[in-house]
């Protein structure tokens, strides 16, 4: 019986001669681009051969046998009131709809957030068990989900069957809670310390019930915004109850399930506290810890990851009614994207999918002016707004599971980062500061001297999307054949034999 240690070893020790194959051995190849800024909306670059020259002055050149993190996805949130307004879309329009933003010939949007019972794009304020019942025997999922968000997951899932369901809860039910303020039961309040047991037991009940509707939760996030006791609904935490939590009710019961597998994500707020997730993050069942910028500086996210070393998540960041196209498209794609991938996150996710033109769709402290991805008027699709851009702009040329890798540039007003998908293409995103639009070469180097270039249009104070597919022609498939032929395994280590020399699995020649 093979271990699951040498499958994984098995697994990468795959990935990394598909990646070195791509870089070694590839002689052509392709790229296509898509531009977006104040005039462009995803203007399609047609795909080009790469070429062996360039005349571009503009240049960003990759470094594949440099490696970061692994990507989890990019998406929004799917909140009760976004698949309310999904659900009013006639039937065909609606899969149309859904087919654009998550399949593999739209946006392929990897990842979706949803709220486990009310948030604050939700008709109403509701929880899972209501009524105090101290076993949970009535707990069931809120009709106004499964009238709405329920369907709209599952038919997400038949377009992407691979989409990452992450699910983060509000509030727990009101009578588990002390110490509720302003507002009403649904705002504020902190979970008390007998119901730790039940509370784990709510989340895991809910694991079950998605699950029975065939939808998978990929990980739970414990709390939206702890620091947060204005929202509606919200419940707040401490960094010592929510590690308690974890360490002694959630993460054993989620352990000793059959729902093992589901992510444990702590913190969930804004970049300018890092004591919370350090902290939280020290129990051994948290995948990792999600941020919010609502405050802060995004950097936060690499001082966290490299003081826990485990992921960081990107998991929310609303636009604004009154928000300028232009001025969001920037901040977001510099911030929101590239920022959150230079600084380690694993994921971006941009807050409501969809909102109607009134923005009427919220509890009653909830927000009034979130537009989200999509305006959904009735039974019509009427705009896609800038956060369909903003995450479209990463999610169609980085796949879920690509891996960051290294890119460099001289150039000034350039903003970038780059990943190797799982298939060996190439995602980069670039965001161009400068109020001129300019010719940029994406240069990709092989360990024999060889540069092959993508040449494409960066838009002025805008973003522009490359995918770049390397592969061998007709004319060369047999000597890449025969140079890529050459490989051994030494030492437990990957050899290849190119060009009569020697290069490791990461592309690196041994000398």
């Amino acid at each position: 019986m093979q271990t699951p240690i040498l499958n994984c070893k098995r697994a990468l020790t795959a990935m990394l001669l598909m990646a070195v194959s791509t870089v070694l051995c590839a002689q052509t190849g392709t790229s296509e681009a898509w531009a977006t800024n104040s005039s462009k909306r995803m203007e399609h670059q047609a795909a080009a051969a790469l070429s062996a020259t360039t005349s571009a002055s503009v240049r960003i050149v990759l470094h594949p046998e440099q490696t970061y993190q692994t990507i989890d996805g990019f998406g929004w949130m799917l909140n009760q009131g976004s698949a309310k307004l999904l659900m009013q879309l006639p039937a065909d329009k609606r899969r149309a709809t859904l087919e654009e933003l998550f399949g593999s010939d739209g946006l392929n949007a990897s990842m979706v957030r949803v709220a486990i019972g009310a948030c604050d794009l939700s008709e109403s304020d509701y929880t899972y068990a209501d009524s105090k019942d101290e076993t949970l025997s009535n707990f069931v999922i809120a009709q106004q989900d499964l009238t709405t968000v329920v369907p709209v997951l599952q038919e997400i899932i038949t377009i992407n069957p691979k989409v990452k369901v992450l699910a983060c809860s509000w509030t727990a039910p009101t009578w588990m809670k002390t110490g509720t303020a302003w507002y009403n039961s649904y705002v504020d309040g902190t979970l008390k310390t007998d119901y730790y047991n039940l509370y784990a037991d709510y989340f895991i009940k809910y694991i079950n019930a998605m699950s029975a509707w065939n939808i998978p939760i990929w990980g739970i996030s414990v709390q939206n915004e702890p620091l947060n006791n204005h929202n509606d609904p919200s419940m707040t935490w401490t960094k010592e109850a929510m590690y308690k939590f974890i360490a002694g009710s959630l993460g054993p019961k989620l352990r000793e399930s059959a729902y093992n597998n589901v992510r444990i994500i702590a913190y969930d707020h804004n970049c300018d506290v890092t004591d919370f997730p350090i902290h939280v993050a020290k129990s051994k069942y948290v995948y990792g810890t999600a941020f919010h910028l609502y405050a802060g500086d995004i950097s936060a996210l690499a001082n966290v990851y490299n003081s826990t070393g485990k992921p960081v998540l990107f998991t929310e960041q609303y636009t604004g009614k009154d928000g300028d196209f232009s001025g969001d498209l920037d901040w977001h794609t510099q911030n929101v994207i590239l920022g959150s991938l230079k600084n380690m996150s694993t994921t971006a996710l941009e807050w409501n999918l969809c909102s109607d033109p009134n923005y009427s769709i919220h509890t009653s402290g909830g927000c009034t002016t979130c537009k989200g991805a999509l305006t959904v008027n009735g039974s019509s699709l009427t705009a896609r707004n800038v956060s369909y851009y903003i995450i479209g702009h990463a999610s169609r040329v980085i796949d879920a599971g690509a891996v960051r890798i290294g890119a460099a540039s001289s150039a000034s007003n350039l903003n970038y980062a780059a990943c190797q998908n799982p298939d060996g293409s190439i995602g980069v995103v670039v965001y161009n500061s400068s109020d001129q639009a300019r010719t940029l070469a994406v240069a990709l180097p092989d360990q024999s001297g060889q540069t092959l270039y993508a040449d494409h249009t960066l838009p002025a104070k805008g973003v522009l999307s490359v995918r770049i597919r390397s592969h061998s022609n007709t004319a060369t498939e047999q000597l890449t054949a025969e140079r890529c032929a050459a490989k051994t395994i030494e030492n437990g280590s990957l050899i290849i034999n190119h060009n009569g020399h020697r290069y490791n699995a990461l592309g690196l020649q041994i000398r």
